[in-house]
């Protein structure tokens, strides 16, 4: 008691969720649950987010509906709000709730074709208000929601994601699935899709197992890439049987080095996957990562996003190589006409 500690617990490797409702005098009238692609960790302004949620356990989904039924009638709630889950092997547990409208509003408004902040305005108003029928296994698309950033303009800034929110802006696109719709997002978002040459520099070893695992590393290799790493993510790969050319750090002056290949246009993505949520200017990773910006370069910095960009590069390859088209282009009244009909 004469010297208290705090001891933090750090759940790793959990998804987050989210659960933008809204409520009448503490009854659920609707709400739209979106899962991020990111792991819990990143901000949920940073974060990449699928609606409907294509990844989640029935039992998860359930759970998340039945805490924010309970949340809602506990707090009274008639209005817009906003409730982040941590969510990993079905136990569910609440990071914060937001009595508020949440910048995902809009875009579950788009997606679903149900104007949310109508309906919140209504109750708040005292008006009438019919909850809309929204059956999210009965649309035949899905729309993802991605970040835009600006660190082109911010000298000396370290572009990568964590806790705190370093997005600018955020486009959202839809398509016939998952990974149409976030290659859409992407390329909105100023992203360019790799032509030759990418560049692959992952710290923590379970990522590297991974990346490896899942067949990213795999899939770019088949799509005919020229690989290049860092010293210890080469020796992984090599030893998965991954051919890639060994690339030395900024900080080592040999060469090929990094800074070298991006500075003379050589390089078209990078992925660098840091070792830790400390930024330091003199570390190799941040000039690497402010080096891909400087030059241009498209970068990614966490590994379920450049897990998922790989995989869905791959999905876009396998279908064009067949002859098929994989961009589904088509208006917004088009994708929602099926929401129209369930209504």
């Amino acid at each position: 008691r004469d010297h208290p500690v705090v001891i933090s617990k750090y759940i790793t490797g959990a998804k987050e969720v989210e659960m933008d409702g809204i409520g009448k005098a503490g009854e659920l009238v609707n709400y739209a649950i979106a899962e991020h692609i990111e792991n819990a960790g990143v901000h949920s302004g940073d974060a990449t987010l699928l609606l409907p949620a294509q990844r989640l356990f029935v039992e998860t989904h359930r759970r998340v509906k039945s805490i924010s039924a309970k949340l809602c009638k506990a707090l009274k709630i008639s209005g817009p709000f906003n409730i982040q889950f941590i969510c990993k092997d079905n136990e569910v547990k609440v990071i914060e709730c937001n009595l508020r409208a949440s910048r995902s509003m809009p875009f579950i408004s788009k997606t679903y074709n149900v104007n949310f902040i109508e309906l919140a305005t209504r109750i708040m108003s005292g008006l009438p208000v019919y909850p809309a029928i929204i059956q999210p296994m009965d649309i035949d698309y899905v729309a993802c929601k991605v970040p835009m950033f600006s660190f082109g303009r911010l000298k000396n800034s370290d572009p990568r994601l964590g806790v705190e929110m370093s997005s600018t802006g955020e486009v959202a696109c839809f398509g016939v699935n998952a990974y149409e719709a976030f290659l859409k997002g992407m390329l909105a978002a100023n992203f360019k899709l790799p032509a030759k040459n990418i560049v692959v520099s992952i710290g923590p070893v379970s990522a590297k197992t991974e990346f490896v695992n899942t067949g990213a590393a795999r899939q770019l290799q088949d799509m005919g890439f020229s690989l290049f790493a860092t010293k210890s993510t080469h020796e992984y790969l090599t030893k998965q049987g991954i051919t890639c050319s060994l690339v030395y750090k900024p900080l080592i002056k040999r060469e090929p080095n990094v800074l070298t290949m991006l500075h003379a246009g050589k390089i078209d993505m990078v992925i660098d996957v840091p070792d830790s949520m400390d930024s330091d200017a003199l570390t190799d990773g941040f000039k690497m990562r402010r080096g891909a910006i400087e030059a241009g370069v498209s970068l990614i910095t966490d590994i379920k996003t450049a897990i998922f960009a790989v995989t869905a590069m791959h999905k876009k390859w396998m279908r064009e190589s067949s002859g098929k088209s994989f961009w589904d282009i088509c208006s917004w009244q088009e994708y929602v006409e099926i929401v129209e009909r369930l209504n």
